[in-house]
């Protein structure tokens, strides 16, 4: 073999030799590309939840039963507070109905009561128009059921139109979830109540309030 065709040979085993490193070095850097690292984390069930103003309301007409209403299934439908018939100048003071209010809820808060409406109509066929005092001559007194009783509202009764801020069963201007508190209502017709309160009937209905404190 001539020297000249062996420098031949030598220079295809390099060229093969450097072709095949090429090759290479391009698979590993292809796999590289393919095979990158990768780490992932997940968070889940996160959730945000709130609170509910809910209450009870059982009124009791004195003498009568207990009907029992709440916020959500029954809001107006709770019972009358009182019932009295056969009202004469003199009458009273009497307690006539109570209610007690419940804070069923979840999240603490403030009660308040007020007149919503007071109507006078008649209670039989001697009624004419003129005769619309009844409902501002009748005397209204609030009273709550704590250890020492506070008197909420003593009027009027169609006066009670400026909400009463209410206290639970321990004098707690802000009721707890399960607080309580039983109030009591009474009536009083003046002596000197006049000929337009005859033969008349005063109609009237009370809100409860709750506020998430």
């Amino acid at each position: 073999m001539s020297i000249q065709q062996k420098r031949s040979d030598r220079r295809k085993m390099r060229a093969g030799m450097v072709f095949v490193l090429v090759l290479a070095g391009t698979a590993l850097i292809g796999w590289g590309g393919l095979a990158a690292w990768q780490a992932v984390t997940q968070n889940n069930g996160s959730t945000a939840s709130t609170l509910g103003v809910h209450h009870s309301n059982v009124a009791t007409v004195t003498g009568g039963t207990a009907v029992t209403c709440n916020d959500q299934t029954s809001p107006a439908a709770c019972g009358a507070i009182f019932d009295v018939t056969g009202i004469t100048p003199g009458y009273g003071p009497t307690q006539v109905g109570t209610v007690a209010i419940t804070n069923t809820g979840t999240e603490a808060s403030t009660f308040d009561l007020f007149l919503k409406s007071a109507t006078v109509s008649g209670d039989d066929a001697y009624w004419t128009a003129a005769d619309n005092t009844l409902c501002s001559d009748l005397q209204l007194t609030v009273t709550d059921s704590e250890t020492v009783v506070h008197t909420l509202y003593s009027g009027p009764l169609s006066g009670m139109t400026t909400p009463v801020a209410l206290s639970d069963s321990g004098g707690h201007a802000t009721w707890n979830p399960g607080a309580t508190d039983t109030f009591n209502f009474s009536l009083a017709l003046p002596g000197a109540s006049p000929n337009t309160d005859e033969d008349s009937m005063c109609t009237a209905a009370f809100q409860w309030g709750q506020n998430g404190a």
